[in-house]
């Protein structure tokens, strides 16, 4: 079984079946210490309180109070901010307890745009735009799956840590999303046992948090929030906590730091908080191992937008802070590059790695370079929320018509306007000789994709937090579209290399072998998958499934622990998950048994009557 932290059951005392038990773990999780806020925010705390309000769930989303006539009485622990905008009269944040049915959920919310209908007299009904208080189901925990009041309380406090913070490292819908206060580095949730009945200040109150008693993936996410407040302080405060408490041993632990912290976090809305993540990760790391890192952010970018590109996908380039990242780890790339430019120009694989990523992220820059996006990067679902001043709301038809846009990417930082007498040209043309090897070349067409094959068998609109696999597909029209911008951009920057001897290996191959396209199922819902390689080009082949997402649900499925680890796992179109070796020869597949539903735990779902695991050769 999964569990948010480590812990060590049996050691509160009471009993899953005592409901007062219950109410002292809830409250324990819900004490005012538990939380990191920031001055400006306003937040009181109510416990245990009754209440009979409207409530439906429908496919594991609520249902708007005024769309259902059902109703459900609880006990119920309420975080209230007030402030100028709106009453203390919903709450953030909620614990219900359903004393009839034992189930907890967790609940939140936040004033949002919507519509709604109204009577405008003379027999006319109309609509109009109003704020109102939107409330949102984190989680719901049936007290009946857990042996102990330890596994309640880890799975509570990892309930309302991702209320917080967000239920996906990819946030897709609205809930998977942090809260806003969140996202502008004005509230946290780090449990602490005894905690006292004041909250925590953002801030130097951090040292106060015991970092060996939290999971790695709270550390990051601590990091996170003091990055996204407005100045860099916090941030250096929590660094120095962190590396006084000896968590982290090396330089491959802190580089392990930043690259989670990428990899799970929500760039938009766009903060501040790239512009201070930069900085403080050079002071942390060497300059190789600083250079290394963010070669390999530029290159997981550069695949992740082959896949998901801004003109498809990301509600048609309307959330675009992807491409505002490239940029900003680019510009700190270039003065790597400039201030170190032999650790670039050596014949050994790091090196190569260093090229690669230089010059895969100023072909994606350039191929961007005057894409008209919305004046800022949002989403509709992320659109209709209510933002700070700082962040004015973005006009709806700049969503949706990408012609009513005006703002055009690095319009004003042109890659023009770099200096081309320094040491980029060199790197560059010894970028361009790289290519004579053929995974330089299959670099140029690759893409990384999402998919989540447990979930199928979820209905349409049902939230997924199934585990979520990478993969990495290859497109040799992508590829030679790639060259060809790449020869202009040599003879723009009068960069003397031989391209001629490189256009028949793009233009015959070989390419990499892989699985075809065709034999992957389409998703029956419409969500992010593997077979959305068909939307991107109609030649991508399947390489490999990255091995960290594939074991760690190969693991939870239960896949024998001595047994080799499969190169791919892809949807199948006769309805398995069929696993494939080296050879691309199909080995296993998996049946997901969801006539259950699902059950979850610390943040990952699972089908409640497993997965069913079949040899095939």
């Amino acid at each position: 079984m999964l569990h948010f932290r480590s812990y060590t059951p049996g050691t509160t005392s009471g009993n899953v079946s005592d409901l007062l038990a219950i109410s002292g773990v809830i409250d324990d999780a819900m004490r005012p210490g538990n939380f990191l806020v920031a001055p400006e925010l306003h937040l009181t705390w109510i416990a245990a309180r009754a209440e009979t309000i409207p409530w439906e769930i429908f496919r594991g989303r609520l249902v708007d109070a005024s769309q259902t006539r059902e109703r459900r009485s609880f006990l119920s622990w309420h975080v209230v901010e007030s402030n100028d905008t709106h009453p203390a009269t919903e709450s953030t944040l909620s614990v219900k307890l359903d004393v009839h049915e034992r189930v907890i959920h967790v609940t939140r919310g936040f004033p949002a745009y919507v519509w709604e209908g109204y009577d405008a007299g003379g027999g006319v009904f109309e609509s109009r735009e109003i704020v109102k208080w939107t409330r949102e189901l984190v989680g719901t925990m049936q007290l009946g799956d857990f042996t102990d009041l330890d596994s309640v309380r880890d799975e509570l406090i990892c309930l309302i840590w991702s209320a917080i913070v967000g239920t996906s490292r990819l946030p897709l819908t609205s809930v998977e999303a942090p809260l806003p206060a969140y996202s502008f580095g004005q509230l946290h949730y780090v449990y602490r046992s005894e905690a006292p009945e004041v909250p925590v200040t953002l801030g130097g109150g951090i040292k106060v948090i015991d970092f060996a008693s939290i999971s790695r993936l709270e550390v990051v996410k601590l990091v996170e929030v003091c990055l996204r407040r407005i100045g860099m302080t916090d941030a250096f405060l929590v660094l120095e906590a962190i590396g006084a408490s000896r968590i982290l041993a090396n330089f491959a632990d802190w580089m392990r730091l930043w690259r989670d912290l990428f990899n799970n976090v929500s760039l938009s809305p766009h903060t501040c908080l790239v512009s201070n993540a930069l900085p403080c990760m050079a002071i942390s790391l060497l300059q190789a191992e600083g250079i290394d890192l963010e070669g390999s952010l530029l290159r997981q970018l550069g695949q992740h937008l082959t896949a998901f590109d801004l003109i498809t996908f990301h509600h048609r380039g309307a959330n675009y802070p992807d491409a505002l990242l490239l940029n900003e780890l680019l510009d700190c790339y270039f003065q790597r590059a400039e201030m170190a430019p032999e650790l670039f120009m050596h014949s050994d694989v790091p090196a190569r790695l260093r090229r690669r990523a230089l010059r895969q992220a100023i072909l994606l820059r350039r191929f961007y370079e005057g894409h008209f996006v919305p004046d800022a990067p949002t989403s509709p679902g992320e659109n209709m929320r209510v933002m700070p001043a700082s962040h004015p709301r973005v006009p709806d038809e700049q969503l949706t018509q990408s012609h009513k846009r005006i703002r055009r990417l690095f319009a004003d930082n042109p890659l023009t306007s770099r200096n081309r007498e320094g040491a980029l040209p060199k790197i560059l043309a010894k970028a361009v000789e790289d290519l004579e090897q053929l995974d330089e070349r299959a670099e140029m067409g690759m893409g990384l994709f999402i998919d989540r094959p447990l979930g199928y068998a979820k209905q349409v609109g049902e939230p997924d937090l199934t585990p979520l696999l990478a993969h990495e597909a290859f497109s040799a029209s992508i590829a030679r579209r790639r060259w060809a911008d790449l020869k202009e951009l040599c003879a723009d920057w009068n960069i003397a290399v031989d391209t001629a001897k490189l256009d028949a290996p793009f233009e015959r191959g070989p390419w990499p072998d892989g699985l075809p396209h065709t034999v992957v199922a389409e998703c029956p819902r419409p969500v992010a998958a593997l077979c959305d390689v068909r939307k991107v080009a109609n030649d991508f082949v399947i390489l490999c499934t990255k091995p960290g997402g594939l074991r760690r649900m190969l693991d939870l499925v239960g896949w024998p622990k001595d047994a080799e680890l499969p190169r791919l796992c892809a949807p199948s179109r006769d309805g398995a998950i069929a696993l494939y070796d080296e050879r691309l020869r199909r080995i296993a597949e998996l049946r997901v048994d969801a006539s259950q539903g699902y059950i979850t735990r610390a943040g990952v779902e699972l089908p409640r009557a497993g997965v069913r695991i079949t040899r095939t050769s």
